[in-house]
């Protein structure tokens, strides 16, 4: 099967929907129904859709089926990642309003999970990341940069890419190594709020540890994200 065929499909789709022959609120027709209408395997129907629930475009349940919820692709984030660079670009392409700092210690923050600041204590940082000036943000995040680092705090201000980039320029140091867990959690109320959902709701939770060269440990980060507009793929070639 055509790679190419899938997209045209989905285009095919598209443009139905943004003519009004399925107008958004649709259910659309039962797979099989559908691959026989368009005159193509359900294998490429099901391709198709799938790119197109990735866009916000289609909405997918199991006993339900397939109900057409936006005419345009939805504002996200997609982070692909294939190396350290690409781990890094949510840096790179977004930005980080600051809503506060603080110095804190170790025994006062679960996330930390123990490790030691040498200084004692740590710069706390809090802010949320947005797509657009007008949109509410789809990132909650807690940063906590080891006490030898705190110094950048002034040089924050109330926007940056990335903390650890403002380390690094700071410093005169490179992150080298990025130790980054992902889970699905319910989403505490403090986040929540911020990004326009309900406390309890789905959300990633994405912890990463940063470190130098030498494996000196940089920064923590603790980020919440609305999983409607953020979207996650690992593209790694094996040698």
């Amino acid at each position: 099967m055509s790679n190419s065929l899938y997209v045209r499909v989905e285009h095919d789709i598209l443009q139905r929907i943004q003519t009004g022959i399925w107008p958004v609120g649709t259910q659309l027709p039962k797979e099989d129904e559908m691959a026989s209408q368009l005159g193509i395997s359900r294998s490429t129907l099901r391709l198709a859709y799938a790119s197109l629930h990735e866009k916000g475009i289609l909405e997918r349940k199991k006993r339900s089926g397939t109900r057409v919820i936006a005419d345009k692709p939805a504002n996200r984030f997609r982070m692909v990642t294939g190396g350290l660079n690409d781990v890094l670009s949510l840096g790179r392409d977004t930005k980080l309003r600051i809503s506060g700092t603080r110095n804190v210690k170790t025994r006062d923050v679960a996330l930390l999970e123990g490790q030691e600041s040498v200084t004692g204590f740590w710069l706390e940082i809090t802010g949320t990341r947005h797509l657009d000036e007008k949109d509410l943000p789809f990132n909650w995040s807690q940063i906590y940069v080891t006490g030898q680092y705190a110094g950048i705090e002034p040089a924050l201000g109330t926007e940056v890419g990335s903390v650890f980039s403002v380390i690094e320029e700071t410093f005169d140091i490179k992150v080298a190594r990025v130790d980054q867990r992902v889970f699905a959690i319910g989403c505490p109320e403090e986040p929540a709020k911020a990004m326009g959902l309900k406390a309890g709701d789905p959300a990633i939770h994405i912890r990463a540890g940063l470190y130098d060269a030498d494996d000196n440990l940089l920064e923590v980060s603790s980020a919440i994200f609305d999983p409607q507009r953020f979207h996650i793929r690992t593209d790694v070639r094996i040698q």
